[in-house]
């Protein structure tokens, strides 16, 4: 029984190094604030979204909720700032979404056709405003998908384009991509991962993809009670959804994986190993080099904690997501959705909701470095 406890002992000691390595490999910048409540006259800023293009610039894209905080219906325009590879400093806010009157545009989902250059901006259309955003007239408000497009690295925007009727069931009320970025497979298929609500309670996720550079768009329905998902393509051809829970036990990130390139999924389930309040979370998939080795991992980002809004935390799987050994917490306070990119020279960008007394007080950016 001695030996017993004092081999306990040593396990909880190895356990403590073990944990303590792993946070002493992930280094963490100083955080920048992209974007403060009250710049340019928006009284709230929400939903990251940032993806890095093949010639190197750092895109972020938000919510920019123009005279009072609260999800449409409401008067939502989409603004970006730009990082250039070699540049140090970020452009200035530019608006690329603005409807007339108070028509929003919210929940911002990036993605870049690496073959073609273009850039794709999703966002959920809502027209009009209510007085309210909770209760009947939320349930009431009718979301569509549109994007649009930049061919110049985010010097100028297309006019909107409306994919909604080509997808839209006829029990679907609600269509919107899911906020943070989209994904290109190695065969080049792109995909947009979408919520939508089936006769107003119901949520479910689909994907929205494109064989043909964006030309056109089709679907591919996935799984209820899952939503604002984001995707990877694993090394092995997986396709792996990670995403906000809505099954009985929602303190916990939900899990899906396609075989056979989205055919069939598994059942969601919820992974224990990922708490969490029931938020939007991001993930990407990449080959780190680390020192003298490369590790193929899994890289993401949600509030770590089965309550409240706080613990934004970076994890990190080399086991496509079976395990989460490493960790480092972003910022304790309050915190909620987020936004992974890799950056130009393999360190990773994380963009992130962040305040002292509420998460919506700004969006913060950082860059994260995977050291030995």
């Amino acid at each position: 029984m001695k030996d017993l406890k004092y081999f306990a002992l040593i396990i909880l000691i190895l356990g403590a190094c073990i944990g303590l390595h792993a946070q002493n490999s992930i280094k963490v910048s100083t955080p920048k604030t992209l974007f403060e409540k009250g710049d340019d006259g928006i009284a709230e800023f929400r939903i990251p979204s940032m993806i890095t293009t093949k010639k190197g610039t750092v895109i972020a894209v938000c919510d920019a909720r123009v005279d009072r905080g609260g999800d449409v219906p409401n008067n939502i325009d989409l603004v970006m700032r730009k990082l250039k590879k070699e540049s140090k400093e970020w452009t200035s806010l530019t608006r690329i979404v603005n409807f007339a009157g108070k028509h929003g545009a919210g929940d911002p989902s990036l993605l870049q056709d690496k073959k073609t250059g273009r850039i794709f901006v999703f966002y959920a259309f809502c027209p009009g405003r209510n007085n309210l955003t909770e209760g009947p007239n939320r349930e009431r408000r009718h979301l569509m998908v549109q994007y649009v497009y930049s061919d110049d690295e985010g010097e100028s925007w297309s006019n909107p384009v409306h994919v909604d009727y080509a997808l839209r069931e006829d029990n679907w009320q609600n269509i919107w991509s899911a906020p943070g970025r989209g994904v290109q497979l190695k065969n080049g298929k792109l995909i947009i991962p979408c919520t939508i609500n089936k006769d107003t309670k119901v949520m479910a996720t689909i994907l929205v993809y494109s064989d043909d550079h964006g030309e056109t768009w089709d679907k591919i329905e996935v799984a209820e009670k899952i939503n604002e998902p984001q995707m990877v393509e694993l090394e092995n051809g997986d396709w792996l959804i990670n995403a906000r829970n809505q099954m009985e036990f929602r303190k916990c990130r939900a899990i899906t994986v396609s075989k056979d390139g989205g055919k069939t999924w598994s059942s969601p389930v919820g992974d224990r190993n990922l708490p969490d309040p029931n938020c939007q979370g991001s993930i990407i998939q990449n080959i780190f080099k680390i020192g003298k080795e490369k590790k193929d991992l899994l890289v993401l980002s949600n509030n770590d904690t089965e309550k409240g809004r706080r613990n934004m935390t970076l994890k990190l799987s080399d086991d496509n997501g079976k395990t989460w050994e490493h960790k480092k917490l972003i910022h304790e306070g309050p915190s909620a959705y987020s936004c992974l990119t890799i950056l130009p020279n393999g360190n990773i960008g994380l963009l992130y909701e962040s305040g002292e007394k509420s998460p919506y007080e700004g969006i913060d950016f950082v860059k994260i470095e995977l050291v030995n």
